[in-house]
């Protein structure tokens, strides 16, 4: 038996470009939002003294504030959104079970992304020119987002489908992992974050990341309908893998 012909890369996106073809005007919708909040908060004294108050418990709680935050922009949204469309038939022991995991899962991420706010500032500065925007978004969405926070975020949820064991993970890892895992979600990824990592590093640091869990909750609220989308593809195994804050 001849092995299965490896698919094209047209082939492996094209489930990411139908749920963008699929969701665009949410994705302008929510794009122009962050736009304008970023605008509204250098026009405006009062946003900017209401700003003070997450940017004072970010400097507070550290870490805590971020995994908190990543856990109930990604987790709880996500679950609020899929209760809402009726995809949750019961709210029993496996639904908080998946809950839990969601969020601690997206928790995690926060804190990625923090360190990642953190060292960006360190190598590129606080600046809010276009060169030093160009230079961090290029960073997050080529390198970081890519290679690891949606390596990480996906393996986690292959793990839990491959019932918490590392031998099944390993397989997984060796069995085309970023060609039919990861890649398939890139296009929406980028086509939702470009535009919002370049409004959140308008932003001072102290801002970056609650600005960026604010874009996460509205990213994974959408995620339930572009995961639909793509798993209708045959592109994934399931609906619940999600692609986190860049």
């Amino acid at each position: 038996m001849s092995p299965a012909p490896i698919p094209s890369v047209r082939q492996i996106v094209a489930p990411g470009l139908a749920a963008v073809r699929a969701h665009w005007a949410p994705f302008l919708l929510i794009q122009a939002m962050a736009a304008a909040l970023v605008i509204a908060y250098y026009q405006s004294p009062a946003l900017r003294a209401i700003s003070e108050t997450p940017a004072a418990w970010k400097a507070h709680y550290g870490f805590f504030f971020s995994f908190v935050g990543g856990f109930a922009a990604g987790g709880l949204m996500a679950e609020l959104a899929k209760a809402v469309t009726g995809r949750i038939r019961r709210f029993d022991r496996a639904w908080l079970g998946l809950m839990l995991f969601t969020g601690t899962a997206y928790g995690l991420t926060g804190i990625q992304v923090d360190i990642l706010y953190w060292g960006q500032a360190q190598i590129f500065g606080h600046g809010t020119d276009w060169k030093t925007l160009l230079y961090k978004t290029v960073a997050d969405m080529s390198l970081f987002a890519p290679f690891i926070s949606m390596p990480f975020m996906i393996s986690l949820y292959e793990w839990r489908e491959g019932r918490y064991s590392l031998n099944n993970l390993c397989k997984v890892w060796k069995s085309a992992f970023y060609r039919t895992k990861v890649l398939p979600t890139l296009i929406p990824c980028w086509s939702f974050w470009i535009p919002m990592v370049l409004c959140t590093y308008s932003l001072p640091l102290k801002l970056q990341l609650p600005f960026a869990l604010l874009g996460e909750a509205a990213w994974s609220v959408l995620f339930v309908f572009i995961a639909l989308d793509v798993v209708e593809e045959g592109r994934t195994q399931s609906s619940d893998i999600s692609i986190p804050v860049s």
